[in-house]
């Protein structure tokens, strides 16, 4: 429905009501213009100059396309459970994120010492991640506590790759510690799933991904961190061979 590079262009209005129909399909198709503009915080302006970035004459040509997406989804129960990544790998365009991934490969395998770090989920999956490098032959560290103060004599990192996790990219003590870290020379690299963050303007590579978000028991929502995994895992086999 939607295509990479026509994403890729989007702002960051646009993001978030991309974000929101891909998070709330079924919703979306019985809504109004206004109703979605409502949800997703912006004006009905907006989202019809999202629908012609996206290739649609209008509102509701745009709905008949969705509903037909429904219904194909609806035949086929089994991809269901596999939306998250099918959005991620559909959306992507392989060359450029090949080109990024060894990107990052080369200064992981350049670098003395890799300090991943991230909050929540995030977390979670840094401390995975420092401990896959660590077993492809990276000297990995975790950083558990991103409000941790920094040094007060100036660090030589130019050595170091500090490899962010964050979905939002918008964490105020993270992205203090990225500054931090490459105001001392190390390299930044951020996963994350907006583009758009501030994390993303800081740093010299940033691998992200789209994908929808999930509904939770607790009334809330998430996003599949399944792409931070593949990243990683990808990482991992690509710096092997180099080493």
């Amino acid at each position: 429905m939607f295509s990479y590079d026509q994403v890729q262009q989007l702002n960051r209005l646009e993001i978030e009501i991309y974000k929101y129909i891909v998070g709330h399909p079924v919703e979306v198709s019985t809504m109004t213009i206004r109703q979605l503009a409502d949800h997703s915080h912006v004006s009905a302006t907006t989202i019809l100059r999202f629908l012609k970035h996206m290739g649609y004459d209008g509102y509701a040509e745009f709905k008949f396309t969705l509903k037909e997406q429904l219904r194909q989804d609806a035949t086929q129960p089994l991809a269901q459970t596999v939306i998250p990544m099918r959005t991620f790998f559909d959306h992507m365009s392989l060359p450029d994120v090949t080109a990024k991934l060894h990107q990052v490969a080369e200064l992981l395998q350049q670098a003395r010492m890799v300090i991943l770090t991230g909050a929540g989920t995030s977390a979670g999956l840094a401390t995975y991640g420092s401990h896959l490098f660590a077993n492809f032959g990276l000297y990995s560290l975790m950083l558990t506590d991103t409000g941790q103060p920094h040094p007060v004599q100036p660090q030589d990192l130019s050595d170091t790759v500090f490899l962010v996790l964050s979905v939002s990219g918008e964490s105020e003590d993270i992205n203090e510690q990225g500054v931090y870290y490459q105001q001392n020379g190390a390299k930044v690299v951020a996963i994350t799933a907006s583009s758009h963050s501030t994390l993303a303007g800081i740093a010299d590579v940033v691998l992200n991904y789209d994908t929808p978000e999930v509904q939770a028991v607790s009334g809330g929502s998430t996003l599949s961190q399944l792409p931070v995994v593949y990243y990683l895992e990808q990482l991992a086999m690509i710096v092997q061979p180099l080493n």
